[in-house]
């Protein structure tokens, strides 16, 4: 036997045996869990306000809200590029009882972005254009941050020497789009991460394709180019840039017209102000249901 062929042998042997340790050590298994801060409203109750027939309601997005919106964050495994249809994803995003998978797309590990869910419902007689209203998120001690104002470009690229790993076009320019914020957490995410002798790389790339996938759903509210018709309402997502970290912040939107002159000429702007708390969760993996769950894990059984 070739040293090529011992040496691969013993490789071979030596990480079957730490499997098989991993697996049956205390015939138990380590519950997965995560720690996380998120944004809620200060106040509850207060999840929308009106002025002068225009309403705003807010739904500060998290972890915690992931199986509440399968439609921004699921999807199916066989719908991702070849590229990514790898074991480190599965080790990453196992499939549930239904076979479906679920992704949260805004960041990853502590590098969680400020994500929340909008509806705008215009009551007024004129039209309600976004590109007159201004959208921040204002927090203590820095300046105003705008919202993220289009989706960008998903298409996935080879990127590295040997073209060994993929990126989405937004992320090779840097085009401060979604995209690119997303993939760019994903990508600090995989280089401060815990890494271990089995420890499986980051799947970088695959926020970006869960939101490709799940596009329609995806419509951004701080799209200058978004209008809402006299009785429409129109929902979406505002993203910043942001990572939730901060106790002191509220969600602004200025400038918001609530009354024209018969010319169209804008006579009143209101100002909608949303305070948010910072809120610490804990989430666990439930093997047996296959979902995470917020709270604490169940304490182990004790072995009879």
């Amino acid at each position: 036997m070739s040293r090529l062929y011992k040496f691969m042998f013993l490789y071979l042997f030596m990480l079957l045996s730490v499997l098989l340790y991993l697996t049956s050590c205390g015939g138990s298994k380590k519950i997965a869990t995560f720690s996380f801060d998120e944004y809620a409203l200060t106040n509850p109750q207060n999840i929308s306000k009106t002025i002068s027939n225009v309403t705003i309601e807010v739904d500060p997005l998290s972890p915690s809200k992931i199986y509440d919106y399968p439609e921004l964050f699921s999807f199916n495994y066989d719908d991702l590029p070849e590229a990514l249809q790898t074991l480190n994803l599965s080790s990453y995003y196992p499939s549930d009882l239904n076979g479906k998978r679920w992704c949260w797309t805004f960041g990853t590990g502590r590098f969680l972005l400020a994500a929340f869910k909008i509806k705008i419902t215009n009551k007024t007689p004129h039209i309600l254009r976004m590109k007159d209203a201004r959208i921040y998120l204002v927090v203590d001690g820095e300046d105003p941050i705008k919202a993220v104002t289009f989706l960008g470009n998903p298409q996935l690229y080879r990127v590295g020497e040997q073209g060994e790993s993929v990126l989405p076009k937004s992320a090779i320019d840097g085009d401060e789009s979604l995209i690119h914020w997303v993939t760019y957490f994903e990508e600090q995410y995989e280089k401060e991460r815990p890494k271990g002798l089995l420890s499986m790389t980051y799947p970088i790339g695959l926020a970006s394709q869960v939101i490709a996938l799940n596009k329609n759903a995806y419509k951004l509210i701080n799209d200058v180019n978004k209008e809402i018709l006299p009785d429409f309402s129109y929902s979406g997502i505002l993203l910043f840039p942001h990572i939730i970290s901060k106790k002191n912040v509220k969600l602004a939107f200025y400038d918001i017209t609530t009354k024209t002159d018969a010319a169209g000429n804008p006579i009143e702007k209101a100002k909608f102000e949303f305070p948010l708390k910072l809120e610490s969760v804990n989430m666990w993996y439930d093997d047996m249901q296959k979902k995470w769950k917020v709270g604490n894990p169940p304490a182990p059984t004790a072995a009879k």
